[in-house]
């Protein structure tokens, strides 16, 4: 099976998962949820001023796209279902509590996935109860900026500040995944800025030749021999929401 047709079936089993699940989900009691929640404090912490633990922070994490907490070492698997398009929505959470090396191994189409995580709610009461409560959690970001440059309204930890403006011949790329790293900045037949980025910050070089492109990069520091790379635009600012080498970083789409 060559690698698009892998794509489709995998994108295929995602959307035939949520919609057998969706008919089973219902809404959930908050408070039952808090109660159900204790037992993922373990593991997982949300609210404000929440820190990574065993597992990732869960705050913001309904709607989040999947693997991309800052500074949290994901398993290959769940990074494999990163690339998938994975979002945790309410019909994909139940999934994944219901059993969450099942769940892998189905939206993966391969029985060799694997899931860090071992903890499984069996009662559907439990599920939604939790869910309900995860959803009051979310990471505050300004939308309407976000929706007038073209960005989804995803909630991400990590992002400092809404969407930046750039100039319509600029290439740029923002750091908005919460770690200090090498960026580049490179305009086809143009000038090449390599610059160190704090979180939220950015780096732009202008672009002199008409309907011209560029390239972004991305590496750990100086002495790093592998990274992520990305075509970029003019005008249309690359905005990186988790590192991790080997070209697999998650790019804002």
């Amino acid at each position: 099976m060559n690698v698009i047709s892998q794509n489709i079936k995998v994108s295929l089993s995602i959307c035939i998962i949520a919609l057998g699940m969706g008919e089973a989900h219902a809404a959930g009691d908050i408070e039952k949820g808090e109660k159900v929640f204790k037992k993922c404090m373990t593991c997982h912490k949300i609210g404000e001023g929440a820190k990574n633990a065993i597992g990732p922070v869960l705050t913001g994490v309904v709607g989040r796209k999947a693997a991309t907490v800052p500074d949290y070492s994901y398993g290959k698997s769940m990074r494999q279902a990163r690339e998938t398009g994975l979002v945790w929505s309410e019909e994909s959470l139940d999934g994944w509590l219901t059993n969450p090396k099942k769940y892998l191994r189905k939206i993966l189409d391969t029985r060799k996935a694997k899931s860090k995580m071992k903890f499984k709610l069996k009662k559907q009461a439990d599920r939604d109860n939790v869910i309900a409560y995860l959803k009051t959690f979310s990471v505050e970001i300004k939308k309407d900026a976000m929706k007038k440059d073209g960005m989804q309204t995803e909630a991400t930890p990590g992002l400092a500040k809404p969407a930046m403006v750039v100039a319509a011949t600029d290439i740029c790329v923002e750091n908005q995944s919460g770690k200090t790293l090498l960026f580049v900045a490179e305009a086809k037949g143009g000038e090449r800025v390599v610059k160190t980025l704090k979180a939220a910050e950015n780096l732009c070089v202008p672009q002199k030749m008409i309907d011209a492109g560029g390239t972004v990069g991305v590496f750990l520091d100086e002495d790093a021999m592998e990274g992520c790379s990305r075509l970029a635009k003019a005008g249309q600012p690359e905005r990186l929401v988790a590192y991790e080498p080997f070209d697999n970083c998650t790019w804002a789409q």
